[in-house]
């Protein structure tokens, strides 16, 4: 394998290359900097999703609560009728 030899020219495009990248670092790290602003909208947002958590575990309690009425209504409606039905069938004997 054979070295290469660096021109003046190829190092200029390497030093150009350089300072290319390091100015689109720079460009990124100031756009990924969390500012005062940026960080009260997460704070804002995260503080909403909260509440929106909350109304929804409320929210999903009363129905779970309502389908377990619902439920118990069932069975008592079926043992009643069980109940009248056996009732009424030894009374006509």
């Amino acid at each position: 394998m054979t070295a290469t030899r660096w021109t003046d020219e190829m190092l200029d495009k390497l030093a150009d290359s350089i300072r290319e990248n390091s100015e689109s670092i720079r460009e990124n790290t100031e756009s990924m900097k969390l500012t005062d602003e940026k960080l009260d909208k997460v704070v804002n947002s995260v503080k909403e999703l909260r509440d929106e958590s909350k109304i929804l575990e409320i929210r999903f309690s009363a129905y779970q609560q309502a389908s377990q009425w619902v439920v118990n209504l069932a069975f008592g409606l079926l043992a009643t009728a069980t109940i009248t039905t056996i009732v009424s069938a030894v009374v006509r004997r």
